[in-house]
């Protein structure tokens, strides 16, 4: 892994690539999964309607000019609750609040 602020593509399925944000220091492996957005459900979903594919792998998003993230410098207050599409994985681990969005 690379330092925070780059970006670390993986393809599952063979079929659609995951998008994550580093967090870490230099060789720790800290990243946080992008899911979605308002009108995308999804993390496959999301780099298919942003055409964002294994290329973007070690972007820097500090300098990048194909991506970036921008902030609005406000303080949003953050959500939890159960992850979606888990029903797999048992009543116990379904339920853990690891889901987290930006409330209104």
């Amino acid at each position: 892994f690379e330092q925070g602020g780059y970006l670390y593509m993986y393809l599952v399925y063979g079929m659609h690539w995951m998008m994550n944000v580093v967090t870490g220091k230099a060789g720790d492996p800290q990243a946080v999964l992008l899911r979605g957005s308002k009108q995308v459900y999804g993390p496959g979903r999301l780099t298919k309607e942003l055409c964002i594919d294994g290329s973007f792998y070690g972007e820097d998003l500090h300098s990048s000019e194909r991506i970036w993230i921008e902030g609005k410098n406000e303080k949003r207050r953050i959500g939890t609750g159960p992850r979606i599409g888990i029903e797999y994985a048992g009543d116990y681990w379904k339920n853990v609040p690891w889901r987290f969005y930006l409330l209104k």
